[in-house]
């Protein structure tokens, strides 16, 4: 079994998470009290090692009740710091990486108190390691980027449902909410189906999408 997966994030109109010089304070602070209210109510976070490495993110509940969850990074390259603030935690912090990894590779992890989830040789398994997150208890996960994690993800049918929440910017170029060369659009993309959409704040919108699997169109 995995965990059920849901994707939240903040974007622009113009479909950017971040703009092409890193900036992503994105969030107005209705829509910062939604998304930890989804951390406080998930039994993990996780994010790609290029937003750790970016922006050293705690993602610790602050704006809700409720006690933080495992905070989980994406990194097969181990590029991630041990130092980073997301392994703070002894036992809350979990890195996903390849298997091929020594103990002497991951020896400052493991004194820091990291779990570690191998999950594949030559490239990363997210269907393994969800399997392997569901074991350590963790049975809905809470996805915040980026967008190669995001896309990955969706690509292998491994989201359940996405909550984005429009911000009123546009930033014209930038890193995508989904970023990868899984889709061409025409015959192969994600289809989803709107839950619900409301207002968070005076111009920002948010939209809970269920996930209809990725498709690909026959001719």
């Amino acid at each position: 079994m995995r965990p059920y997966v849901i994707i939240f994030s903040t974007e622009t109109i113009d479909g950017r998470i971040a703009s092409r010089t890193g900036y992503s304070k994105l969030s107005c602070f209705e829509d910062l009290k939604l998304l930890h209210s989804f951390r406080a109510h998930s039994d993990g976070v996780m994010v790609g090692a290029n937003t750790v490495i970016l922006d050293n993110p705690s993602l610790t509940v602050r704006f809700s009740h409720g006690s933080s969850s495992f905070r989980i990074v994406v990194d097969p390259s181990l590029r991630v710091p041990p130092n980073s603030k997301i392994f703070d935690t002894p036992g809350r912090g979990v890195l996903v990486t390849l298997e091929t990894w020594s103990l002497e590779n991951l020896r400052d992890y493991i004194i820091r108190g990291v779990i570690v989830v191998k999950a594949g040789l030559d490239r990363l398994d997210l269907r393994k390691a969800l399997v392997e997150l569901h074991k350590l208890g963790v049975k809905r996960l809470l996805v915040e980027g980026g967008g190669i994690l995001n896309c990955t993800l969706l690509a292998e049918g491994l989201v359940d449902e996405v909550h984005i929440t429009i911000a009123p910017y546009i930033f014209g170029s930038g890193v995508s909410l989904a970023s990868c060369k899984a889709f061409d659009g025409e015959t192969s993309r994600v289809e989803l189906a709107l839950i619900s959409y409301k207002e968070v704040c005076p111009g920002w919108v948010h939209l809970a999408y269920k996930v209809l699997r990725p498709k690909t169109i026959k001719a």
